[in-house]
């Protein structure tokens, strides 16, 4: 056994071990002055950056520009493959598309006719429906108006707030 006066096994090493280590922390350059720490810190900028830009563009209110047409979704959400669920809507005329004036109105028209609510779509008479009571009025990349109904944030459909 060793002898309790004479304190730890190998102390004497070990304090050496210590000393050694701590001069090798002290001297090592701090990680933001490495390359990787510079390439780290960079990348960082880039991505915080890109994503203010892609705040700025995504939640950039828009006027509506085409009034041919417009977007009435079915719901707060788009279909699997990206696009738009519902219908669009446009009035045509044998002198040409007339242009609507008021979005919501032509949805309203939609949802009460029984556009939404019929399961079969080669049904030529949907039964009526009831609109919701509340809609969110969104402007597509296109400059379309899209109507979702419900108050929700534009963004959550990848659309752009509507400026009148």
């Amino acid at each position: 056994m060793t002898d309790p006066s004479e304190g730890m096994p190998h102390r004497r090493e070990v304090q050496d071990l210590l000393i050694e280590q701590m001069r090798r922390d002290l001297s090592r350059r701090p990680w933001w002055k490495t390359l990787a720490g510079r390439l780290s810190i960079a990348a960082s900028v880039l991505v915080v950056a890109g994503a203010g830009v892609a705040a700025v563009i995504l939640l950039e209110e828009r006027p509506v520009d085409d009034t041919s047409i417009v977007q009435c979704l079915e719901g707060p959400y788009r279909n699997p493959d990206g696009t738009l669920s519902g219908a669009a809507v446009s009035i045509a005329t044998p002198d040409g598309v007339v242009p609507i004036e008021d979005a919501e109105a032509v949805c309203i028209q939609m949802w009460e006719s029984g556009a939404f609510t019929e399961t079969d779509p080669l049904s030529a008479t949907p039964a009526p429906a009831v609109a919701p009571s509340e809609f969110t009025t969104c402007v597509t990349d296109n400059g379309e108006a899209a109507v979702v109904p419900g108050k929700i944030e534009c963004s959550t459909l990848r659309l752009h707030p509507y400026r009148s």
